[in-house]
């Protein structure tokens, strides 16, 4: 019992991490991200990550259904497109369909966008799209480039995860108004 008590008392809760993605050479970015993300938040949060190609969510109903379902309820949305040689209105409509966070909850959509070649082409379009479902979604939305040398230091991730974790806090008990204790019995 001890154990359980020490275990509550470090862990405080946890984060769902959900990537999609666009083309192969994802998986590192991916990776890379959601272990700064558990970094950044530190070892009283628990990450769990699912990361799903983009194509498995067009493949049937069914699969569409459960990804779409997982997406809307994840803390952290993770767009991975890295080519904006044209534009990737499938993955607009995928998160046009995810169902908007409750009012009281907080969440991230992070666009890693293009690579070293391909910066400028669909940035704005893509850009725009990206912030209007983090909007529509009720999340925070940042963005990344993910070329040459992305992946050497997390300080652009660091503010977001910070504001994401404090209002993911859970109160302590002593907190709580009694009227509210009384209210939910």
């Amino acid at each position: 019992m001890r154990y359980d008590s020490f275990k509550e008392m470090v862990t405080v809760g946890k984060l769902h991490l959900f990537s999609i993605y666009t083309d192969m050479g994802a998986y590192r970015r991916i990776k890379w991200t959601v272990n700064a993300i558990a970094k950044l938040a530190g070892p009283r949060w628990q990450c769990s990550s699912e990361m799903w190609k983009l194509e498995s969510s067009i493949s049937n109903a069914l699969m569409r259904k459960m990804l779409t379902g997982d997406g809307s309820n994840a803390d952290v949305l993770i767009a991975v497109i890295g080519s904006l040689e044209r534009r990737t209105p499938e993955l607009i409509d995928w998160l046009d369909s995810l169902a908007p966070l409750p009012p009281h909850r907080t969440g991230l959509l992070i666009g890693l966008l293009g690579d070293e070649e391909n910066k400028a082409q669909e940035l704005d379009w893509t850009a725009k799209e990206l912030i209007r479902c983090a909007q529509k979604t009720n999340r925070k939305f940042i963005w990344h480039w993910m070329g040459h040398h992305a992946m050497d230091d997390s300080d652009w991730l660091a503010d977001s995860i910070e504001m994401l974790v404090a209002h993911k806090q859970p109160l302590p008990p002593e907190m709580i108004l009694p009227e509210a204790t009384a209210n939910a019995a």
